[in-house]
């Protein structure tokens, strides 16, 4: 994991890149290198590829970072890409898999209402996803709007959203 993540830092390949990233996301799965991933800096170094701009790498990297959303300390480390991740879902090709990798990522830090106020000025996107994306994109973005939903804080942000 560290040659990886060391591998990820020193090269420019998008090719190289994707498949380092793959590779992550496929170790966080693993709850075992969850601990071991955060601890060699790999959340920052993978919250990194989210400024390429590439779609394909940061589609890697959210993929990965999703995986590694699974524990509650590196939630604490990757809500800062939480407002970066809303507006790439508000930018990205609707349907694309950019934008449903970066819905399933929120998907997973919605869950406690940790982060929630994070997430209040995407709101009307995800309600738009909701009535023009596809089903692949509907069903994700309603996973995020039931999770918000769960917060009584967020009901009056909820039903005076904008669409």
């Amino acid at each position: 994991l560290q040659k990886l993540l060391h591998l990820l830092q020193s090269t420019d390949d998008p090719l190289i890149q994707e498949q380092v990233l793959i590779t992550l996301g496929n170790s966080a799965a693993f709850s075992v290198n969850h601990d071991i991933i955060r601890n060699l800096d790999g959340l920052s170094i993978i919250g990194r590829m989210l400024s390429d701009c590439t779609p394909r790498v940061k589609e890697k990297a959210l993929n990965a970072l999703n995986n590694l959303s699974m524990n509650i300390k590196n939630q604490k480390e990757i809500q800062v890409y939480i407002m970066q991740v809303c507006k790439d879902i508000e930018s990205a090709s609707l349907n694309s898999d950019l934008q449903l990798a970066g819905l399933r990522l929120l998907t997973n830090m919605s869950v406690t209402s940790d982060y929630h106020h994070m997430m209040i000025n995407s709101i009307p996107c995800f309600l738009h996803l909701l009535s023009e994306g596809n089903e692949r994109t509907q069903i994700q973005a309603l996973k995020v709007l039931v999770n918000l939903s769960a917060n009584p804080a967020m009901t009056r942000h909820i039903l005076q959203a904008r669409v």
